[in-house]
């Protein structure tokens, strides 16, 4: 009897969320379908849009498959032309990936699917990860408009944080595609500044009404303003965390859930089970995340890297997409790797990464010291992080030769200086009173009792950029002084004048 009741009150209590991930990134689908899988485990019916077919039958769970997607190749994403390019035009490269997504998933079946939905349907709430493709928003008014909670694995991006009223940081809170820390000299904080209001005016001003005109094409011409859409998010739940970033002032409604992807360590296969317990001098893992492909690396690169493993005493785990020969002793690839089972056992003593913001994450959590190649927007930041804080260091992809990558593993090995260090900060994250997934969970349900959350607005969200910063109350001040330093100028002229008239010269004559 009471198992009975105990379902019903579950059922009574589970809810139909819609749960929107329209980045074209495997590594972004890991985070987001934590979340959502949880989500379920709750007894929430979830139904999930992605690009990645899922390859588990969970109950009550669905997904709505952006198919096709991760056939194409994006032209603009080579690793040579990526690795070339600054924190400005690494902006731009961010929205015109963007734009380059929405055409393809407008024109999908599984699009097409959504639009053919009863028009009564409703879902109880609507995920929406908002990193990019707001083309997709007027899927919310197409489900009549129920409660929405923004997501975004991409850490916390300045122009994500503005739209929900949070304060801009400039000064100490680094843009993500920089290579700064929380500590920068003037050079760097103007640059910063420039940086984040660049993001903010492009994101407004160029990438999101293209984007509204292109959905227009698509859902018709009555649909909202996509400003007016993000007004209406009731909590962004982030990818960030204060340990695993840098300290920034949070507004209550934007819920830090850094590293919530990150799961218990599980058994390993048994192939690399038997490969790590022959590791008899540790283990260095490279993997260059979901995205990129190593076997994109030139064969230079390759070569070199190569060179490098097979100097060392240690067994290297590598991922790789293809066929590769002339495999050192030593070196053992495979085209898919257990990256966090993995980076828990004990023999792991390096990973070499990419420097995304998941593998970067389960490496502090788990204590591993790491070598960033870095290649593309956070990636850089991520690295240089880690760099800072002694817990790894960054080798530039065009400086990648034998000696210097060598010369960086026995260092970040031999050296227990980085090991120290990121053993440290797995204490301080792990000693939490609640796991980042249990968090972003009661947000989600928070949004699904109350149906908003619109009590944790700060006023900022209603205020534009110049309001937000004071820039008109400096710009005042400012007019102010000069016209206080003109009166003085022209009363101080005045005085010389009548002075010089009623002088004795002037008498005399």
């Amino acid at each position: 009897m009471n198992v009975v009741l105990l379902l019903l009150i579950r059922m009574a209590l589970s809810a139909n969320i819609l749960y929107i991930v329209p980045l074209g990134s495997p590594s972004h689908v890991i985070w987001n379908r934590a979340l959502a899988v949880s989500l379920n485990d709750k007894g929430h019916n979830v139904t999930m849009v992605t690009h990645t077919e899922e390859k588990q039958k969970i109950k009550n769970f669905h997904t709505i498959l952006l198919e096709g997607f991760y056939e194409k190749k994006y032209e603009a994403h080579s690793l040579e032309s990526l690795s070339k390019r600054d924190a400005f035009s690494n902006i731009k490269a961010r929205y015109d990936y963007s734009f380059y997504s929405c055409v393809h998933d407008l024109e999908t079946e599984g699009f097409k699917t959504l639009l053919n939905y009863p028009k009564d349907f409703n879902f109880a709430l609507i995920i929406f990860d908002i990193t990019n493709e707001g083309c997709l928003y007027p899927l919310i008014q197409r489900f009549n408009n129920p409660p929405v909670v923004a997501v975004t694995t991409f850490l916390l991006s300045p122009a994500l944080a503005h739209v929900f009223g949070n304060p801009m940081q400039a000064a100490y809170f680094p843009f993500y595609s920089t290579k700064h820390t929380d500590r920068m000299i003037f050079v760097e904080r103007m640059k910063n500044f420039l940086l984040i209001h660049f993001e903010i005016l492009y994101r407004r001003y160029i990438s999101l009404p293209a984007e509204l005109k292109l959905a227009k094409q698509y859902f018709g011409e009555n649909i909202r303003d996509f400003e007016e859409v993000e007004r209406n998010m009731s909590l962004l739940i982030c990818n960030y965390d204060p340990l695993l970033s840098f300290p920034l002032a949070l507004a209550p409604n934007i819920v830090p859930a850094g590293g919530l992807h990150i799961e218990p360590v599980k058994p390993l296969p048994v192939d690399l089970k038997k490969i790590v317990e022959d590791a008899q001098e540790g283990l260095v893992i490279f993997a260059l995340g979901s995205y990129f492909r190593s076997d994109q690396l030139s064969i230079t690169k390759r070569t070199a890297i190569l060179d490098a493993f097979a100097k060392l005493p240690q067994t290297v785990l590598w991922k790789f997409e293809s066929e590769i020969t002339d495999l050192p002793k030593n070196v053992f690839v495979r085209k898919w790797l257990p990256q966090n089972d993995l980076l828990g056992n004990c023999k792991t003593k390096l990973l070499i990464t990419h420097g995304g913001a998941l593998s970067t994450q389960e490496a502090m959590y788990h204590g591993v010291p790491v070598i960033v190649v870095p290649f593309f927007i956070d990636q850089h930041a991520n690295g240089e992080k880690l760099a800072d804080r002694r817990m790894g260091k960054v080798v530039s992809y065009h400086d990648i030769t034998s000696e210097n990558l060598f010369a960086a593993i026995t260092e970040v090995i031999n050296n227990p200086m980085y090991s120290k260090n990121i053993k440290q900060l797995s204490q301080l994250y792990r000693d939490s009173p609640d796991h980042p997934l249990e968090r972003a969970v009661y947000w989600v349900e928070f949004v699904l009792r109350h149906g908003t959350a619109k009590h944790f607005n700060l006023a900022s969200r209603d205020m534009s950029t110049y309001q937000l910063a004071s820039y008109d109350v400096v710009l005042v001040l400012l007019l102010g002084l000069f016209l206080l330093y003109e009166l003085t100028l022209f009363i101080f002229t005045c005085c010389r004048w009548t002075y010089s008239i009623k002088s004795p010269v002037n008498i005399a004559l």
